[in-house]
């Protein structure tokens, strides 16, 4: 007993050095983490504050380049696009400077600067101060005369021009020292993991020591006790594997047991003839008035609840021959319900060993088997909900295919086709003599005609499978895609990017959202009767929202969704669904009647499954 309890007390005390152990590698592992994931949201920081004040320097030689633009040419149209393009460039480049400064949620930044770069943005104020001064005054002078003359504009010019490089060297400076800022701090986390790796290697170190080594030597002593005990241990387990077949089978029997099932009971006593002699008030509750009626007959009464005559003669014959019968009995009640029960003839006899009575035992199984119907019928219902929702999803892959495989005929067919056929007379009707006088003509209009068939082609190839999605990614190709609806079409199109989104995202997610794009704009210029439509896009640190809206008719959107759960109308709208909900995004649409109608689609960024918040 001494011995026990001594081995008791040092497996306990090995117990706890060994859990002491394990939580300091944890205490270190956790602390590491925490110190790793905050250095890196601080990195993911760093690197937007180093690409907003990178893009600042950019914007400075667009206001610059702009501003002489402007200077070089005397077409007022064309000044005054200039000059769009200077107030735009002027305004994103104003907001990131005092978000850089300040902070700005929308571009991501809360402002928070080391007192060496604070210096440099407050030596780096009367450049950037000047330039906006003299930029704001161009804009003005152009405001008041869109016609004036451009050595009003010169000193203003000048003053930005000169400013220019003195901005671009602060910034410079700026941007160097927020690089030499991030990369200390690296260094930095790079010191406190290896110190985190050298408690996590001593601590291992200790339990080898301290722990391990004695618990070997421990378990040595123990090993001659488990070698003696081997056989009875194979024993007890062969007992143990029949104990538990047993238990089994047991369990078994037991499951197919409801517990809340009646007892079986004896509901009719009958003479050898099948006449009711006895019929128990659980019976007569049951099934209703007819056990208790005149002459009743429980043979007759199986014939009467639809049992075959041959099949109840055959059970009369074997309880007469001294056999018990067996089975289930489907009846009818008075209020005609199914009543389910799990029925036994058995013959009783008198002192001669003549069969004296027949008693009718059963047990009531209906509830067990309205409860097994509910159930399959559950089961029914749901793998058919399954399969129907399915074959709904397949009907409207194969109708889109349908449907773009008419959209594609159409438009080689209405485009492509009839520019070809054009061209065919065109070069039909060229005579190739010399001394022809409109030939040369006809060659200009069939070139005409040719290069109209090129720009088709580059059309329809476009919006198949746009390649500047691969090469440039989904602001350029959607910016282009506007700008190609507008000019195709009677409606303006007009994207915007609000937060000068500019990231890459996977492959199939920017395909997917540049289809969503095209079906809505699409819908909205054949639908809609609008006369602008807008695309715009905006993001926060994880999440891009893109969003469509036009100030057309709109629609009952709430019918729309009834109609279109009743007839499998919507496709379009079908289609934009599944594409969001594949790229793990969510889709929201807004229309009333003559409201317009507004599309929101959110998805993350480095694909977080999340709302947009």
């Amino acid at each position: 007993m001494q011995n026990k309890h001594e081995r008791k007390h040092g497996f306990e005390r090995v117990g706890v050095l060994y859990a002491l152990a394990l939580s300091g590698i944890a205490a270190a592992i956790i602390i590491s983490q925490l110190f790793i994931q905050r250095y890196i949201g601080k990195q993911e920081y760093d690197s937007r504050i180093v690409n907003l004040a990178g893009r600042q320097r950019m914007l400075s030689q667009k206001i610059s380049k702009l501003a002489l633009q402007i200077a070089n040419t005397d077409q007022v149209e064309e000044r005054q696009k200039h000059a769009a393009q200077l107030r735009e460039a002027l305004s994103s480049w104003t907001q990131s400077h005092q978000g850089l400064l300040n902070g700005d949620e929308e571009l991501g930044v809360i402002g928070e600067k080391s007192a060496t770069v604070d210096s440099m943005y407050q030596a780096m104020t009367p450049y950037y101060e000047t330039i906006v001064a003299h930029a704001q005054r161009i804009l003005q002078l152009l405001y008041q005369n869109r016609a004036i003359d451009t050595t009003q504009l010169q000193p203003h010019i000048q003053q930005i021009l000169a400013n220019e490089s003195g901005f671009l060297e602060s910034m410079d400076d700026i941007v160097f020292q927020y690089d030499d800022e991030a990369r200390e701090r690296v260094l930095f986390l790079e010191v406190i993991e290896l110190i985190l790796l050298g408690i996590s290697l001593t601590i291992i170190l200790f339990e080898l020591l301290f722990i391990f080594r004695p618990t070997a030597r421990k378990i040595r002593t123990t090993i001659d006790e488990l070698m003696r005990s081997e056989k009875l241990a194979r024993d007890m387990s062969y007992e143990m594997g029949a104990l538990y077949s047993s238990l089994e089978k047991s369990y078994q029997e037991l499951a197919k047991v409801d517990v809340k099932e009646d007892q079986p009971t004896v509901f009719a006593k009958t003479y050898p003839s099948g006449d009711f002699s006895y019929v128990s008030d659980q019976f007569a509750e049951i099934l209703g008035n007819y056990p208790h009626e005149n002459n009743c007959n429980l043979f007759a009464w199986l014939e009467q609840e639809g049992y075959a005559h041959d099949q109840v003669q055959n059970i009369h014959h074997m309880v007469l021959g001294n056999e018990t019968w067996y089975g289930e009995v489907k009846a009818t009640s008075d209020e005609g319900d199914f009543v389910w029960l799990d029925s036994t003839i058995v013959p009783t006899f008198n002192d001669l060993q003549e069969i004296d009575s027949l008693n009718f035992i059963c047990t009531n199984k209906t509830e067990r088997r309205e409860a097994e119907a509910r159930s399959h019928e559950l089961i029914k219902d749901k793998i058919e909900k399954e399969l129907k929702e399915q074959r709904f999803r397949s009907v409207l892959v194969l109708e889109g295919q349908e449907e773009e495989r008419k959209r594609i005929s159409r438009d080689i067919h209405d485009g492509i086709g009839q520019l070809l056929t054009a061209l065919k007379f065109t070069i039909e009707n060229i005579n190739l003599a010399p001394d022809m006088p409109d030939r040369e003509a006809k060659v200009r209009d069939a070139q005409k005609m040719l290069n109209q068939v090129i720009r088709e082609v580059r059309r329809v190839s476009f919006n198949l499978n746009p390649s500047a999605l691969s090469d440039y990614g989904l602001v350029p190709v959607t910016r282009r895609f506007c700008a190609e609806a507008s000019r195709l079409s009677d409606k303006t199109v007009v994207f915007e990017n609000k937060t000068g989104f500019i990231n890459r995202m996977d492959k199939n997610i920017e395909t997917n959202l540049y289809r969503i794009i095209q079906e809505a704009v699409n819908n909205a210029i054949k639908y809609s009767q609008a006369d602008e439509i807008k695309v715009e896009f905006s993001h926060k640190a994880h999440y891009l929202n893109i969003e469509i809206v036009d100030n057309g008719v709109g629609f009952d959107y709430d019918h729309y969704q009834k109609k279109e759960s009743s007839d499998g109308t919507g496709l379009g709208i079908l289609n934009m669904q599944e594409r969001t909900t594949y790229i793990n995004g969510t889709f929201e649409l807004q229309s009333e009647k003559g409201k317009g109608t507004r599309i929101n689609i959110h998805v993350s960024i480095n694909g977080r499954k999340k709302r947009y918040d």
